[in-house]
């Protein structure tokens, strides 16, 4: 026994030893070198090493380097922090230094998408070795690193950071893989490239991308080429908890203050270095599905998006509230002063059709209409939706004037029924008939309320064929014809027919002044003068 021991500690002690002197053994050129080589065959950039180079044996074989730098000479390129390469074990005993993974702690890069494909600080960062060598290059592995995004045409950039990533080739193509933090949202990354050497040759590569996180899943399926810039096909889907928070991420704001929750979309799309388009297109948004096709168009410093979009049931009641859950309440924001860098950041142009549309209490059928953004002016187009029986038709236009926002709207509702109409927009629900009204109006506020304080313009309405419920004009006429003194006690009960009843309204200073309502029959003519203030809603 005392033999056995002996002998395990001499065995135990002589591979301390040779652990311990085989890193002075091995030449610190010969450690450069096969860095270096393996570096430049999974890279196609040879390194500079300017720092310390030591080779370790514990916990694992590994060459930590200092200061390692990938550039062309010219160009700052790839700094880390240091670089630490992991080494197989059996080519050791055999005096061979093979490299099976190298890690780039702390480095800093710049990811540039230019004409010709995907540069790394100026880099063609793409494998040199032949074919059947790739597979023995090592992994790449980028550990709390920092890379800025940007394409050749624009000086601004993005920047992920917190950056824990793994490369590693294939016979032919390129499987990357890890994690960053874009604008302080953590996100999950996988990318899949099958041909890298077709990628540098301008042929088309297969494609996979993934992108997780908490606001956004994001995926893509299809082929990639650059052409003159990225030119890419494909199933691109996408979903998340809210886009209101993914398009404040994107440096854009919607145009209302509620709505814009849970979204998804799933769709075909095309990509040019100018425009990407969507085919087959469906999208579901708080609930409302449409299907159809987009567009994105660059022109310059603005982005053009078009398109058309067709659904069986829309329910927009929640785009139509004055405040958002959780914001100042509506009388408060309502004096807010109008922010339009919405409308300036996009120009829009999309046309939208659906057999039913639900807005608070109103619901329309078959309805056509276009939402238009050019130069910072909205526009509003009902080309046709019926409602209350009758055909709706109208514009409304929003813009920047010298004295703040100004509105416009010229509407008419033709043939529609008067008790439904007036009772769901006036709540008067003593008028029956078939109706046409007509409305033009405009403004010029930087708050709502100022909107709405100084509304002017014109309103007509004009009813045939009709009833009046609550009181009969001709008994009352008759009654206080025989009795004067009577008064109007108990004047209330009966109907009211009329042939025609047509009101002309005069808006102005927030005040509805009534020029002429005139109701006709074959027995009685009444008209009727006054005015209604539309801030305080008494007549």
């Amino acid at each position: 026994m005392q033999r056995l021991i002996v002998g395990a500690l001499v065995v135990v002690l002589l591979i301390a030893g040779g652990i311990a002197l085989f890193p002075r053994l091995v030449p610190e050129h010969e450690v450069r070198a096969a860095v270096t080589r393996s570096l430049q065959r999974a890279t196609g950039v040879e390194p500079r090493i300017s720092g310390e180079v030591r080779l370790t044996l514990l916990p694992r074989p590994a060459i930590r380097l200092e200061q390692v730098r990938l550039d062309d000479g010219e160009r700052a390129g790839i700094t880390a922090g240091s670089l630490v390469a992991t080494i197989r074990l059996l080519p050791l005993f055999y005096g061979s230094i093979e490299i099976a993974a190298i890690t780039f702690e702390r480095p800093r890069l710049a990811l540039e998408i230019g004409t010709n494909g995907i540069r790394i600080a100026g880099l063609p960062l793409y494998p040199q070795a032949p074919i059947e060598e790739r597979v023995r290059s090592p992994e790449l592995r980028i550990v709390d690193g920092v890379v800025e995004l940007r394409t050749a045409d624009a000086e601004a950039f993005d920047t992920l950071t917190a950056v824990e990533a793994s490369l590693a080739w294939s016979s032919s193509g390129l499987t990357a893989s890890g994690t960053f933090e874009w604008r302080r949202m953590p996100v999950a990354a996988t990318l899949v490239v099958a041909d890298i050497a077709a990628l540098r040759s301008g042929a088309r590569s297969g494609l996979r991308l993934r992108l997780e996180a908490e606001r956004l899943r994001l995926g893509f399926e299809g082929g990639l080429a650059f052409r003159n810039g990225p030119q890419a096909e494909g199933v691109l889907a996408a979903d998340g908890k809210s886009l209101r928070v993914v398009l404040s991420g994107l440096g854009l704001d919607p145009l209302t203050l509620s709505g814009f929750g849970p979204f998804a979309l799933k769709g075909q799309i095309a990509l040019t270095p100018s425009a990407l388009a969507f085919s087959g297109l469906s999208i579901e948004l708080d609930g409302n599905i449409a299907e159809g096709g987009l567009s994105l168009k660059r022109d310059g410093e603005r982005v053009l998006l078009q398109g058309t979009l067709a659904s069986e049931t829309l329910d927009l009641t929640r785009y139509s509230r004055l405040t958002a859950p959780g914001s100042p309440p509506a009388s408060e924001w309502l004096d807010r002063s109008i922010d339009f860098a919405a409308l300036e950041r996009l120009d829009l142009d999309l046309r939208l059709s659906a057999k039913r549309v639900q807005l608070e209490n109103t619901e329309l059928s078959r309805v056509a209409l276009a939402v238009a953004v050019k130069a910072g002016r909205l526009t509003l187009a009902v080309g046709e939706a019926q409602v209350f029986g009758g055909t709706l038709q109208g514009t409304a236009a929003i813009a920047r004037g010298e004295a703040g926002m100004e509105v416009k709207i010229d509407a008419s509702l033709a043939n529609f029924n008067l008790e439904r109409g007036l009772g769901e927009l006036a709540g008067i629900r003593r008028l029956e008939g078939t109706g046409t009204l007509t409305v033009v109006l405009e403004s010029v506020g930087t708050s709502f309320t100022s909107i709405w304080r100084d509304l002017a313009g014109q309103a007509t309405l004009v009813v045939t064929a009709g009833t009046i419920n609550g009181i009969n004009v001709e008994q009352v006429l008759r009654r206080l014809e025989r009795k004067p003194l009577s008064g109007f006690a108990d004047l209330r009960g009966g109907r009211t027919p009329f042939d025609r009843f047509a009101v002309t309204m005069r808006i102005g200073g927030g005040t509805a002044t009534l020029d002429e309502v005139r109701i006709e029959s074959p027995l009685v003519r009444v008209t009727l003068t006054g005015a209604a203030s539309l801030a305080r809603r008494d007549f």
